[in-house]
């Protein structure tokens, strides 16, 4: 999928509501520039996008979720599914305001988790969080 349809998914009554939910417009600018990074970034494994009421954003890939913005009163939790396909070692770190490895998605084989949750409120933390979405793989 090319960018703008990605965009015309999401509508901009998202972009309201979230603005509104969310604590600050700062965080609602790391919102945005997130989505962004995403489109760029992952356009050609996005198969559909899904916006719940400005408080979620998910990211489909051959009809599964892969990635999901939850916007809260007190920013932003992202959700990195199974089916993204990215591995995480255990003593990984990232520079987000936290972030939390699903024990249910450790894989024995190769000794590394497939799915994480993380938080960020500001921009500060956007740098972060891109490195997170940069294990997600291109393509399916």
């Amino acid at each position: 999928m090319v960018r703008r349809s990605i965009e015309d998914l999401v509508g901009e009554a998202f972009w309201r509501k979230s603005a509104e939910r969310l604590p600050s417009a700062e965080a609602a600018a790391a919102l945005r520039e997130l989505f962004d990074h995403v489109a760029d970034v992952l356009a050609a494994r996005v198969d559909d996008v899904k916006v719940d009421d400005g408080k979620t954003l998910s990211f489909y890939s051959a009809g599964r979720e892969f990635l999901t913005f939850n916007v809260t009163r007190n920013g932003l939790r992202v959700y990195v599914h199974p089916p993204a396909r990215a591995f995480f070692e255990p003593e990984a770190t990232f520079a987000v305001e936290k972030f939390r490895f699903w024990e249910a998605s450790f894989q024995k084989r190769t000794g590394k988790y497939r799915a994480m949750s993380f938080w960020i409120s500001s921009p500060k933390h956007v740098r972060g969080a891109k490195a997170v979405i940069g294990r997600i793989p291109e393509t399916a």
